[in-house]
């Protein structure tokens, strides 16, 4: 009798847990500097109680879609929101994808404000829903 209530408490807390945290949601928007999208740029979700970072690359109009290493989206909570854009010097000549070794992507540089790429300086602060959200809207100054 006792370990049937201890196995049935156990399975009451564990489900507890799950249906409070909740599972990842969608998390889509847009990079903008001085009104334009902002192509080629990196976003990183950072949670601010800790845990799993996510991610994306902007595309030509400027949207990403966060993504984590085992699936699409983040859980709902706070994130500290960084941005980076890295680029080849002026008059440098852009390596071609065979071409790429480390040594020459070392030769790139921030093209963006430093307090966007750095976690504990970021102004960019995200409270993610439960639902998730498709139309955020990350402005760059």
């Amino acid at each position: 009798m006792r370990l049937h209530r201890v196995l049935m408490t156990s399975l009451f807390g564990c489900s507890v847990l799950a249906i409070g945290c909740g599972g990842p949601v969608n998390v889509e928007g847009k990079v903008v500097m001085g009104g334009k999208p902002l192509t080629g740029a990196q976003v990183l979700f950072v949670p601010v109680a800790g845990g799993v970072e996510a991610g994306d690359v902007t595309d030509e109009e400027g949207k990403f879609q966060v993504k984590n290493p085992q699936k699409l989206g983040v859980v709902p909570g706070e994130y500290r929101v960084t941005v980076s854009k890295k680029d080849y010097p002026p008059g440098m000549k852009r390596p071609g994808p065979r071409e790429m070794t480390m040594a020459l992507t070392a030769k790139m540089k921030e093209t963006l404000p430093a307090r966007y790429t750095m976690q504990d300086k970021t102004p960019l602060q995200v409270t993610v829903p439960r639902g998730g959200t498709n139309d955020l809207v990350l402005e760059i100054e």
